[in-house]
């Protein structure tokens, strides 16, 4: 009711005109919108963990003793979790279904993606990624600045923070800096560019040794051995 019955008046000159109605949902930036944002998610939440409790949809487990979790939702995405099966995935393709019939919002089909273990072969890739109607990933990439996926090659994964931290400090090197503007530089910025990536994961003491060196080399102001290796 709060959606069908809403209606605006607008001053034009100190003339009132109006009422408006609604036609076409709410206004961007209507403060009821994260209300019903959120009630329509916590519907979704609740028809996959009663797909799950069913059994027709089956959850990832994180160790022996670790949580299981069906999926994950983040700003306005959302990350399900199912058995590489036509059978899973038509079920969680039907759930979908309904949310977009009750909500009426469309899932853009071409915009999703869908990563695979290597335990599934390439046929049951193809045959599932058809089922769903979206395309494979080779990979995640990142996802709101992280990694999506931590392997067992770490060093490799979190480079980007090093390389960032590098071309950083090679546009300073242009600039001459007194001790006071390097130390606000490597304290404001610098340090600051692994510390959102620290609060999530445990990086390689390798990594965090190179970044420190190359803070250390910008500091003493040794520039023959600024190199991002």
């Amino acid at each position: 009711m709060c959606i069908r019955i809403i209606s605006y008046e607008v001053l034009v000159s100190g003339t009132t005109v109006g009422p408006i109605i609604l036609g076409r949902g709410l206004r961007q930036g209507d403060p009821i919108s994260p209300y019903l944002f959120i009630l329509c998610a916590e519907g979704l939440s609740a028809m996959i963990n009663h797909e799950t409790a069913r059994g027709d949809l089956h959850d990832i487990q994180f160790g022996r003793r670790g949580p299981a979790i069906s999926h994950l939702m983040f700003t306005d995405d959302c990350v399900f979790f199912c058995r590489a099966s036509t059978t899973e995935c038509a079920n969680l393709k039907r759930v979908l279904g309904v949310y977009e019939l009750a909500l009426g919002q469309a899932i853009n089909y071409q915009k999703s993606g869908i990563f695979f273990s290597s335990n599934v072969g390439d046929d049951e890739r193809t045959t599932i990624s058809t089922t769903l109607g979206v395309t494979m990933l080779l990979n995640t990439g990142r996802y709101l600045g992280l990694p999506s996926l931590i392997g067992r090659k770490k060093t490799e994964i979190f480079k980007y923070l090093q390389d960032r931290l590098w071309s950083r400090i090679q546009g300073w090197n242009r600039k001459k800096l007194s001790k006071v503007g390097k130390e606000v530089l490597i304290k404001s910025v610098a340090q600051a560019i692994p510390s959102y990536c620290m609060t999530i994961f445990l990086l390689p003491m390798s990594l965090t040794s190179e970044m420190e060196r190359l803070m250390n080399n910008f500091w003493w102001g040794i520039r023959g051995e600024l190199k991002n290796e």
